[in-house]
């Protein structure tokens, strides 16, 4: 018996169509993570840039600590981060020349896409399984 070419892409079609279906979840998951994690650093340089544009503000002996505050939360929101979720300290903007100004800012990240997976997974214990804390600090000399 011969067995004709259109019976056989007929049949190897189904088989293509499962291994898409296979693949489907992982690729989509491999493009979400990119999108996700690439939020995440954006984020994450945002916060460092404000951080430092408070630093720069705090080294000069004529700012004062609300100064600063003020400019690293002008950052945020030009960045469109709600500077009401970011954790700010500020230390050392009036001390003596030489010494060392902090301005380090906390802010939480929950995934988009990834926190409502991570949080179905997760056991319901402690903080949020899809949420992380970006931690930014810079540290500049007194002038």
């Amino acid at each position: 018996m011969v067995v004709a070419v259109s019976d056989r892409s007929q049949h190897d079609s189904g088989q293509s169509l499962t291994e898409f279906a296979l693949l489907l979840p992982i690729l989509m998951g491999i493009v979400i993570g990119i999108f996700e994690f690439g939020r995440a650093w954006n984020i994450d340089q945002v916060l460092t840039n404000a951080a430092r544009e408070g630093a720069r503000l705090a080294v000069i002996g004529t700012s004062s600590e609300g100064d600063v505050l003020e400019a690293v939360e002008t950052a945020l929101t030009n960045a469109a981060l709600d500077p009401s979720l970011a954790t700010i300290s500020v230390d050392g903007v009036e001390d003596d020349y030489g010494s060392p100004a902090t301005v380090q800012i906390d802010y939480p990240y929950e995934f988009t896409f990834l926190g409502p997976i991570m949080a179905f997974l997760g056991d319901g214990e402690g903080d949020t399984p899809g949420a992380i804390t970006l931690t930014s600090q810079i540290v500049m000399r007194n002038e």
